[in-house]
């Protein structure tokens, strides 16, 4: 009787603890994939960590952000089709580095074009945004969540310092992202298409003897060692915007109080990597004084030839975007008039 009642009681604590609701499982979070060119140690990416965790913390931890640093999941040409596609839920595009794709948007490409600094090129470059549709419609398939310039584009060389466009001739330059290309082929110059990953080489063995790209760079890539000789224009010789993709897919299945976090963290973002870029370049530039580079910034005489040499490339590309039926001349001179406006 005794043991029948043990067993019966038994039964009972089993059949109540079966019926106990378990606590509720937590929600696998929102796993988003993040492509980038730059190695993880640079300032540029400390920031979007930095953004990724404020990403996460706010989320209460329902979306988690996935980085692939230094082309691990898309090489920089492969960036924008890449975030388009679906291949990446998020990239870092700079525009201009599949050089054609956006007619309208590289404007922002043509050298010399006069844009002051990075904060006021930002401001510039939204303004002709929200004014002409069509450079909005050139990234269609995405979601533009942040865009800002990115660091000027200097020159800079291996062998000997160079002050006008003349002392370009016969030279062999890389074109980081297709930059000054067509200017270099106007100035005499030859310029190659290099991938990031191999420009210390291509540097190193003499197949360039001079490269067109940003200051960060030089130090990301180990390349500043190679390029003792710089020639630094105010406000670059090219700038161009930097932009935060999404997946056009991938943002429409996030809930909306996520789609609000990104959002609301866009400007922060922006502000935050021209603050990171700014602080870099001076980093970089002050260990080019220290190897005892020559910096050289070109006399205003020296500017007008400079420009001089670059106009007929801006010429034809409005020629050539017009001829597609895009609004080109009126997108050029709202262009040169906030320039203008803000030199004033």
């Amino acid at each position: 009787m005794k043991k029948s009642l043990i067993v019966l009681m038994g039964l009972c604590l089993i059949t109540l603890f079966s019926a106990a609701p378990s606590p509720a499982q937590q929600p696998k979070p929102i796993e988003l994939s993040f492509a980038h060119t730059i190695p993880p140690v640079v300032p540029l990416a400390k920031v979007y960590q930095e953004w990724g965790k404020m990403v996460e913390e706010k989320s209460g931890g329902r979306v988690k952000i996935n980085y692939f640093w230094s082309e691990s999941l898309l090489k920089a040409s492969e960036l924008f089709r890449g975030a388009q596609t679906g291949q990446a839920d998020i990239s870092y595009y700079v525009v201009g580095i599949d050089y054609g794709l956006m007619p309208m948007n590289m404007i922002t490409k043509l050298a010399f074009l006069g844009f002051p600094s990075l904060p006021v090129g930002t401001e510039i470059y939204n303004k002709l945004y929200n004014k002409f549709p069509e450079l909005r419609d050139e990234f269609k398939g995405v979601k533009v969540l942040s865009a800002r310039m990115g660091p000027a584009y200097q020159l800079h060389f291996t062998k000997k310092e160079v002050r006008v466009p003349a002392d370009l001739k016969g030279m062999k330059l890389i074109s980081v992202g297709g930059s000054l290309a067509k200017e270099m082929v106007g100035m005499g110059a030859s310029p190659i298409d290099v991938k990031v990953g191999d420009l210390y080489v291509s540097l190193e063995r003499g197949l360039a003897e001079g490269i067109s790209t940003h200051i960060p760079i030089l130090h990301a890539f180990g390349i500043l060692k190679l390029v003792p000789h710089h020639t630094f224009f105010k406000g670059g010789a090219v700038m161009g915007p930097d932009m935060l993709l999404f997946n056009q897919k991938k943002w429409q299945s996030l809930p909306p109080d996520v789609q609000k976090i990104f959002e609301e963290l866009s400007p922060w973002l922006a502000t935050e990597l021209i603050k990171a870029d700014s602080g870099y370049e001076a980093m970089v530039i002050g260990k080019a004084k220290e190897m005892g580079h020559t910096i050289y910034s070109p006399t205003p005489e020296e500017m007008k030839l400079w420009v001089e040499a670059a106009q007929p490339i801006h010429e034809k590309w409005v020629k050539e975007t017009a001829a597609k039926g895009l609004p080109a001349k009126a997108l050029y001179d709202e262009a040169k008039k906030l320039i203008g406006e803000s030199q004033k």
